[in-house]
């Protein structure tokens, strides 16, 4: 997931990240990344996770959320609720993850489009080798040697169950940890889109002669899969066909190849809600410099490793762009932005086609990971389109009070309903339990409530404090959080009543001011005594 800038060939420690210039949009225009029009609330939806890293839903009707756990599980958000029991727990099949940093593990997760009439699901994992490492599969002595899978599984009579036994329809080997990508989605064609990465390493192992990168780098090499967006029929002879329409049926060339050129491309998505055009939006992971972003045509090569974003690249100083480089073919991002600006590694997201928010309708949400890794500190992206095919960044401003989102950004989610939602953690590994899931919220696009109309603190006969706050006039289902200047949070939902309740245990002496934040923003305080 996370970029990996100048990788110490194979020793296993973090990389060491270079200094970036000013901020450069594709279109050739400098600047800020400025804050937009929106103010977005997150509404806590399920917490306790390792990495999530992925969401989404079974389009069958039941509004269920699916979160992909680095860690290994998929679990189901089902009425509100986290289950306990995870619905597929693939921990046994992975490789061991790094309790440092590790961007292997269970990366992604898609439904057949019939999944209401068959059962079938894909999901994405790194399984560990199941052949000794050789010079022309694996870099001998590197942290990470494994294999990229896609498996198929199908669900039990209980649908909130998947059956054990699965069937991999398709691997390839990787020679290093990083670079994995890891979306599989089916397309509004049918077809499944598989995201892979160059391999690892850094510069496309340019720099590094007679490794498996090949001579030219595997983001241009279209004789391996690696470095490739992939196009495959799920509904044909098992394990998979091959779309006749796909480039390099019948030439020179991996078949299952549909797009090519790229680093890193972690997260893609489909346009493809409720008055969507099908349009496919890419984000490919930088190295030292350049973020970007793309919309995947079919047969595009988008540069890498030629370039970095709209610039060129030199694998022997990557530091500093090439003047010059033969571009002849390959296209543009859509949108870029520096590292140092706005941050280390994309983290692709979805068009908006939900309901709540109906002032986002259109509007492609996506994010970075965070501004290094020695920090949480992931950034929430929208694009604004001021002339058709003419995008630029804006960040949203998070409420209360503009905060920062001060998580390690690890993915986004759709739900059935086409709402979205944030994935973080305060780990950079896949480590813990801090992983939340959070549901973005325009604020404006609600109601609000009139505030707090009580909040007290009552000393419990074991000298313990507890305070409770009652808020009302919200109006039904929409969220709500309350902060105590002691340091304790807890969220809510308003009940049919119009009204919300949280209880706080342990509060400390002293004064007390409780705020209430509604998902529209609204803010009202409490002052309390405790003690």
């Amino acid at each position: 997931m996370a970029n990996c800038g100048k990788w110490d060939d194979g020793a296993g420690r973090l990389c060491a990240w270079a200094a970036a210039a000013a901020l450069t949009l594709a279109g050739g225009a400098s600047g800020q990344i400025e804050k937009g029009p929106f103010k977005v609330f997150l509404e806590p939806v399920a917490s306790g996770l390792t990495a999530p890293v992925h969401a989404t839903h079974a389009g069958d009707g039941s509004g269920r959320l699916f979160v992909v756990d680095q860690a290994g599980t998929i679990r189901i958000i089902k009425d509100g609720v986290l289950l306990k029991k995870a619905f597929l727990d693939l921990t046994d099949e992975i490789v061991e993850l790094h309790p440092g940093f590790d961007e292997r593990g269970l990366l992604g997760m898609a439904f057949h489009p019939e999944y209401a009439k068959n059962g079938r699901f894909f999901v994405r994992y790194s399984k560990p080798r199941t052949h000794g490492p050789a010079l022309d599969t694996c870099i001998a002595g590197a942290r990470g040697c494994h294999t990229a899978v896609v498996a198929e599984y199908s669900v039990s009579e209980d649908p909130d169950v998947a059956n054990r036994d699965g069937k991999i329809i398709f691997s390839v080997d990787e020679p290093e940890f990083n670079h994995n990508a890891g979306t599989i989605a089916f397309g509004p064609d049918g077809f499944l889109y598989i995201s892979l990465g160059d391999g690892g390493g850094a510069n496309d192992d340019l720099h590094r002669p007679n490794l498996p990168h090949t001579t030219i780098g595997n983001g241009q090499n279209i004789e391996t899969p690696l470095g490739a967006l992939l196009r495959i029929n799920v509904d044909g002879t098992p394990p998979y066909t091959i779309p006749e329409d796909n480039p390099f049926v019948e030439k020179a060339g991996v078949d299952e190849i549909y797009a090519w050129g790229f680093r890193n491309p972690y997260r893609f998505s489909f346009d493809d809600g409720p008055g969507g055009d099908g349009r496919l939006f890419l984000g490919d992971v930088g190295q030292n410099l350049f973020e970007e972003l793309n919309i995947v045509e079919k047969g595009g090569n988008y540069g890498w490793v030629i370039r970095e974003g709209a610039h060129c690249f030199d694998p022997f100083n990557p530091d500093v762009p090439k003047n010059e480089c033969n571009t002849e073919g390959l296209i543009d991002p859509i949108v870029e932005y520096t590292q140092e600006e706005g941050g280390i590694s994309i983290i692709g997201g979805y068009v908006y086609r939900g309901e709540r928010s109906q002032t986002l309708v259109g509007t492609y949400v996506f994010g970075d990971f965070s501004a290094s890794f020695g920090a949480p500190g992931g950034r929430l992206y929208h694009l604004i389109e001021p002339e058709p095919n003419k995008f630029e960044i804006r960040e949203f401003t998070i409420s209360p009070n503009d905060r920062p989102y001060g998580r390690f950004l690890k993915g986004f989610g759709e739900g059935e309903d086409g709402e979205v939602y944030a994935l973080g953690s305060l780990q950079l590994a896949p480590v813990g339990n801090t992983g939340v899931v959070e549901r973005l919220v325009i604020v404006g696009d609600c109601a609000g409530g009139e505030g707090i109309q009580k909040a007290k603190c009552k000393e419990k006969r074991n000298g313990a404090n507890v305070v409770n706050v009652r808020l009302v006039g919200g109006v039904p289902g929409e969220p709500f959080i309350v902060d105590l200047s002691s340091g304790q949070s807890a969220h809510g939902t308003i009940d049919n009543d119009g009204n919300g309740r949280v209880k706080f245990k342990d509060v400390p002496d002293g004064n007390v001011t409780a705020t209430a934040t509604w998902g529209c923003g609204a803010i009202d305080e409490e002052e309390l005594v405790c003690g």
